[in-house]
């Protein structure tokens, strides 16, 4: 599946800008308690980046590069008037990420109506993040230059293209509060399709799937194991899940593709994933479990994923909990 932005920034994972002409907003630096929330502290370099453009539309940005910051620093370039992102709440973010080396962008959620949920949790996405969006208003824009050791700290990401021990830039539309989602599927249990993979779920909801030793269908399927009672799942939306990734030839789980192991739901955007999963979820309805069989034209293609150890003929398995609409 393609990482999107927000999964890249997110802790236990550790995805050209269009020019506008408003001019820039007068930043506020002062890190005033906010309805008992305490920002964090702007600084010279966060005061330093220069950003114009409207809240809500990609945003041009000057970095005075190379920048390397000891600690992270926060200023508010736009202040909204809705609700303060306080610690534990989820919020519908845009984001632009930046190299403080070079000043170029690295990537962006798009800032185009479909912003990204971000927990005010620093266990849970990147602790730089965090510092620099808890507190916002919502309708507010930021900007902050965060250090290492809140960032990628003395590894880098390759995806992102950070180096080891570099700081980054990340200036971020805080759109809207986000509602909170489920911890695990909870509806309406559906009678298992025969010659599916079964599916037992211990006391807090974590599945284990075994899958039959027969040969692999090589075609879409999929079952509801648990139908939802929320809302349905639209086309290209952004999803709240948690999954796991199985083979049918190994019956076993794809490294690095569990996320009640890793302890962290998984944000993306139907959008940005296979057809098959993709598939899967569209039309579905908040807090059901699906599982669903992926043929290698609706997944990873005759080419497969080497670096996953997918090969070209394999099916996938996923077992999916939906628990949220961003």
């Amino acid at each position: 599946m393609r990482k999107s932005l927000s999964l890249l920034l997110a802790a236990a994972v550790v995805a050209s800008l269009a020019a506008c002409s408003a001019p820039s907003s007068t930043s506020t630096n002062s890190a005033k308690t906010i309805d008992g929330c305490t920002p964090t502290a702007s600084g010279s370099l966060s005061d330093a980046v220069k950003v114009s453009g409207k809240f809500g539309a990609e945003p041009t940005v000057v970095i005075k590069a190379p920048v390397s910051a000891k600690t992270t620093q926060r200023t508010v370039i736009t202040q909204g008037s809705g609700a303060v992102a306080k610690a534990g709440t989820n919020v519908d973010v845009d984001i632009a990420l930046y190299s403080a080396k070079t000043g170029k962008e690295l990537s962006t959620t798009g800032f185009n109506g479909k912003a990204y949920a971000i927990q005010m949790d620093a266990t849970k996405f990147l602790p730089g993040l965090v510092k620099t969006l808890q507190c916002s208003t919502i309708g507010s824009r930021v900007v902050g230059v965060i250090a290492p050791s809140d960032a990628f700290g003395t590894t880098g990401s390759t995806q992102l293209g950070v180096g080891a021990s570099e700081s980054i830039v990340l200036v971020a539309d805080v759109v809207k509060m986000a509602p909170t989602p489920l911890t695990r599927a909870t509806g309406d249990a559906q009678t298992p399709v025969a010659g599916f993979p079964t599916v037992k779920l211990n006391a807090t909801g974590v599945p284990t799937v075994t899958i039959p030793n027969t040969a692999q269908p090589g075609a879409f399927k999929e079952e509801v194991l648990i139908k939802g009672k929320g809302d349905k799942v639209g086309a290209d939306a952004n999803v709240v899940v948690n999954y796991q990734l199985y083979l049918w030839r190994t019956k076993k789980i794809v490294a690095g593709n569990d996320t009640w192991a890793a302890g962290q739901t998984a944000t993306f955007n139907t959008g940005q994933v296979v057809q098959g999963f993709k598939q899967a979820i569209e039309g579905q309805t908040i807090g059901s479990q699906v599982l669903v069989i992926i043929p290698p034209k609706l997944g990873y293609g005759t080419a497969g994923s080497a670096a996953a150890g997918i090969k070209g003929t394999d099916d996938l398995v996923f077992i999916i909990d939906i628990l949220g609409i961003s």
